[in-house]
């Protein structure tokens, strides 16, 4: 009789263990359920906190440099890839430098990491310190749609999300990309595609874009903005942090000067990846001032340049 007590109490306690383990299973599913996407939504607010500091820190040295002059060394700890688009500085047969703007005023850099959740408004840029200095018009259609972009130019989107891609003819009768993706450039113009939506069946793509010219003394010549696009292909998306110099002119004066800080690059202008980390260090240097013969955007006035070099080191 002991013998039968026994064994059921160990059956009883079988059971017991069972349910339990039961029970815990679905308290963390469901824990895992709730908390995966918040966890996502504060690594990817962790992740922008931590690339916007380092972009702060990066304009910060540019401005004691273009205005105190010598050198700063920045250690940088990347999650993500870097790019430096500028001028160039070109030594003349007579020993002097002569500072080369871009002809189209690309004048930044820019630092992409990759994110799960969305940091910005998809496919706009988006200000962060003051004034936005970047102009780009967004343009919509469905499959088959003619969609205008300027006088001269127009775009058609056909097999819209036929294989989860858009085929793309802009300004000829050329194909610009057959199964394009978010992030792809059509032709020469700087158009790209920004989003493709296959629930609702549009293509978003969007204009160059267009530095803004600022006012001495009332606009920060240097402005940090950020874009989030779908990564393209795969989940999660690309958030871009650009920190942009532009052109400040006088306004007191109808003729008045112009002033930019000119980015030039050293070396290789591209660092990292947008799905590995790295170590490097960011090496900025300032020379002279230089007047060049080009004239301020605004006033028409003599423009001076501040060249500002930076490049990468180990």
């Amino acid at each position: 009789m002991k013998s039968v007590i026994v064994r059921k109490k160990a059956q009883v306690q079988i059971i017991s263990m069972i349910l339990l383990t039961g029970i815990s299973i679905a308290a963390v599913s469901g824990a895992l359920w709730w908390g995966l996407p918040m966890l996502d939504k504060s690594k990817t607010n962790s992740e922008v906190t931590q690339a916007f500091s380092l972009m702060q820190d990066i304009k910060s040295a540019i401005g004691e440099v273009s205005s105190s002059g010598g050198s700063r060394v920045i250690n940088l700890n990347l999650a993500g890839e870097m790019r430096i688009e500028g001028g160039s500085l070109e030594k003349m047969p007579d020993g002097t430098v002569k500072a080369n703007l871009p002809s189209d005023r690309v004048n930044s850099i820019t630092y992409t990491i990759f994110t799960k959740g969305v940091t910005s408004a998809v496919g706009q840029w988006v200000s962060l310190d003051g004034f936005s200095p970047i102009s780009q018009s967004l343009y919509t259609g469905n499959d088959s749609d003619n969609v205008i972009l300027s006088e001269t130019n127009e775009c058609n989107f056909s097999n819209l999300c036929s294989t989860n891609d858009v085929d793309v003819d802009c300004t000829d009768n050329t194909m610009d990309s057959i199964g394009a993706v978010s992030g792809t450039y059509l032709g020469t113009e700087g158009y790209r595609v920004e989003y493709i939506d296959c629930v609702n069946n549009f293509v978003t793509i969007s204009g160059p874009e267009k530095v803004i010219t600022g006012f001495s003394g009332v606009n920060s010549a240097g402005v940090i903005v950020v874009k989030t696009i779908p990564n393209g292909g795969g989940d999660g998306y690309k958030t871009m942090f650009k920190l942009v110099y532009r052109e400040l002119d006088d306004i007191n004066d109808e003729n008045g000067k112009g002033y930019l800080t000119l980015i030039t690059k050293k070396g290789s202008n591209i660092i990292g990846s947008t799905d590995s980390s790295s170590k490097v260090s960011l090496i900025i240097s300032s020379l002279d001032d230089f007047v060049l013969e080009e004239r301020a955007d605004k006033t028409g006035g003599p423009l001076t340049v501040t060249p500002v070099t930076v490049s990468f080191g180990n």
